[in-house]
């Protein structure tokens, strides 16, 4: 018989409400233990049935809010003296929850089946509660989105995929693209997104000599202030990049569409004014900076005379234009386009910049560039965002899909209190994130934060930041008895694990999926497919008998093989990792399966690269006819001589004088963050914020 190994014992109780009771045994410091129950060991659960769903609302002293609504999916529910809501719902392929009471701000929150199946208990599905915040004299909700534009792809996609923004339907498209981020917009005071494209109906002749130009229908700008962005930044590096024309077409496309910006213009004056607006009784001003001016000529910052461009945020700039607002009486809100695309940290120029800022008497400071989320810093009483990702993007690689917003509450020049969004760009369409992918930018958040002494709170689908620095609580994780790789879906994302309950004999490591979108139940969410994996006419996702969506692959008779996976590459990959890539498969007649990794050198063409790049095997199984088989390929990520890499894999059938028909599930990409460990503490080197399965051996 093993003997289980423990760290920290604690007691570990639901009360009545659902909350997890902690109640220490042998020392002060509180930690959580949790384990994976075996019915969470599927990533396509769902339910059979119209789930029923309950909560609980409350205000930020975590008092029940009696005679608050709950609409869910249109249907309305009041909660009752403890702040809880119940109701039946009918089946759908997301469920929106919206949460008002009087006074209080409104909050919106969305959960997919499969999410609310991690919540269910006893045939209801209990959702984290939410906290509604007070309104009061003086306090603004502020919203704030990334990286946005609608050119390129939106109009002339990849691989004859249908056009999202159509020449003679401009306006309706473009106003559909946003219609599912729309009600999270419009809970705000006030929201601002990156407008990082020119405005103009054509493309011009002349653009500034770089590698990659942008430009968007007006229409666009339309779409945008109907969905509620009330305010754009024109400050980063794709503001000028067909020059003085392409500013000035975008400066008329603005004002035609009464949208406010700042932090470009067609000279340096105009671009380093700030944008002012009176919230709340309160004074704001709003300005935008560009983090470089680039080395070619005409480059992309303004200058003196008629040199358009965007604001430059120069040390002195920032000193110059926050101090003027400043000492004009007003509130600074700084926006910064800075730092190296798909990093986890700011350069320390964008860091620096931003907290000379705030030193200079800005109130928020929030960054943007990397396409890619990162953390939180509370400097000085003040909320620093390093990069809210893409907001609304046409890039065609994954980890820029997820993403999020932010919501800020403000007191004059007091911060009160933040909720981090999670996004999903789905198909190039931007939309509330749920499940798997919720997970992703929540986790990858609360590691990048925790980095700088912030931790996330919970309320309801979103992360919590509030004024003060704060500490996460570490669990403790007891390691499943199986042998094998789980997920940790169903585990609360907040509570980090900090070390482990294993058998003596048992060793297992930590890793993150990088392709949270393989379990195909959200494919084909709001009209809007998944662009993750290959689809040349052979695959398709479909419903199954049972609820779930697989992927269906047909090699027609006489074809040697065809192939699934990924369509693109994955960027943001640790170099030289260990990695596994598992599958979920069947075929209806035996088949031999190979996996293969291809590599994107630095100076490839990406297009040329899919096409005809080496296919490196890294594992080959045989499979017979009519079973569901798991199956892993172990390997390690390329370590040089590699920018990016993709997996696919070939299906050869056997007998190939008919159709052979195949279904994938639950495509897993998972890049291992520790060594094998045992029971005991992670080790300090170990962050395991990121973790979303496990691989006990």
């Amino acid at each position: 018989m093993h003997r289980r190994h423990t760290v920290y014992p604690v007691i570990s109780l639901w009360d009545d409400e659902r909350n997890f009771l902690l109640i220490p045994v042998s020392r002060m410091r509180l930690r959580i233990v949790f384990c994976i129950p075996a019915f969470f060991l599927l990533s396509s659960l769902v339910f059979a049935a119209p789930p029923i769903i309950t909560g609980k609302v409350v205000d930020e002293r975590g008092a029940a809010l009696h005679g608050a609504t709950v609409t869910i999916n249109g249907t309305p529910v009041s909660t009752d003296n403890g702040g809880r809501f119940e109701l039946e719902a009918s089946e759908a392929d997301v469920y929106m929850l919206v949460y008002s009471a009087d006074g209080h701000y409104s909050a919106v929150h969305s959960y997919s089946p499969m999410e609310l199946s991690w919540f269910d208990s006893g045939g209801r599905s209990e959702t984290p509660a939410v906290t509604l915040v007070a309104k009061k004299p003086g306090r603004v909700m502020l919203a704030f989105g990334g990286d946005a534009m609608m050119g390129r792809r939106y109009s002339a996609p990849y691989f004859d995929e249908p056009a999202l923004i159509r020449d003679d339907h401009r306006a309706e498209d473009t106003k559909a693209l946003l219609r599912h981020i729309k009600p999270y917009l419009e809970q705000a005071d006030f929201a601002s997104v990156n407008l990082e494209t020119q405005v103009m109906a054509s493309r011009p002749e002349v653009n500034a000599p770089k590698s990659y130009v942008f430009f968007t229908p007006p229409e666009a700008v339309a779409a945008l202030r109907d969905a509620g962005v009330d305010y754009v930044t024109l400050g980063n590096n794709h503001s000028n990049d067909y020059l003085a024309a392409g500013m000035s077409s975008t400066l008329q496309a603005l004002a035609s569409a009464n949208m406010p910006f700042s932090g470009g213009g067609l000279n340096e004056e105009d671009a380093l004014q700030a944008y002012r607006a009176e919230l709340g009784g309160q004074p704001y001003s709003f300005l935008g900076y560009v983090g470089w001016a680039g080395n070619f000529t005409p480059n992309q910052a303004a200058g003196p005379g008629d040199k358009s461009g965007a604001a430059l945020g120069s040390s002195e700039n920032i000193e110059r234009t926050v101090t003027r607002e400043s000492r004009a009486g007003r509130l600074p809100v700084v926006q910064y386009h800075g730092s190296l695309e798909y990093a986890d940290e700011p350069t320390l120029v964008t860091e620096s910049r931003l907290k000379q800022a705030i030193d200079q008497g800005a109130v928020l400071a929030i960054a943007h560039h990397p396409h890619v989320v990162q953390g939180f810093e509370i400097y000085d009483g003040k909320l620093v965002a390093y990069s809210l990702g893409n907001f609304m993007f046409d890039q065609f690689h994954y980890a820029t899909q997820y993403s999020y917003m932010v919501y800020v509450w403000m007191e004059g020049e007091r911060f009160h209190r933040a909720e981090v969004m999670p996004i999903h760009i789905q198909g190039y369409t931007p939309m509330p994130a749920t499940d798997t992918v919720r997970l992703k930018v929540l986790k990858r958040t609360q590691e990048l934060s925790a980095r700088r002494g912030v931790a996330l709170g919970r309320s309801g689908g979103n992360g919590v930041i509030y004024p003060h620095h704060s500490l996460v609580q570490p669990a403790v994780f007891e390691a499943p008895r199986e042998k094998g790789m789980t997920n940790l879906y169903a585990h609360d994302w907040s509570r980090t694990i900090g070390a482990i309950t294993a058998d003596e004999d048992q060793r297992l490591r930590l890793g993150m999926n990088l392709l949270p979108t393989g379990h195909f139940e959200n494919h084909h969410l709001h009209g809007s497919p998944d662009r993750s994996w290959i689809e040349d006419g052979a695959q398709a996702v479909v419903r199954t008998d049972d609820g779930n969506h697989v992927m269906t692959l047909t090699v027609p008779a006489g074809t040697e093989e065809e192939r699934i996976g990924m369509r693109t590459f994955e960027y943001t990959f640790e170099p030289g990792t260990p990695t596994t890539f598992a599958i979920r498969a069947r075929v209806d007649g035996a088949a031999t399966l190979t996996a293969y990794q291809q590599w994107r050198g630095r100076r490839d063409n990406r297009t040329e690269a899919l096409l005809g790049n080496t296919l490196r095997s890294i594992g080959q199984v045989r499979l017979p006819a009519d079973e569901w088989r798991d199956l892993r390929f172990d390997f390690d990520s390329p370590r040089v001589g590699a920018v990016s890499y993709r997996v696919v894999l070939t299906v050869r059938p056997e007998d190939n004088s008919r159709d052979l028909e195949a279904q994938f599930d639950d495509f897993t990409l998972v890049e291992w963050m520790t060594p094998p460990l045992r029971a005991g503490d992670l080790p300090p080197q170990v962050s395991a914020e990121q973790a979303s399965h496990v691989d006990v051996r």
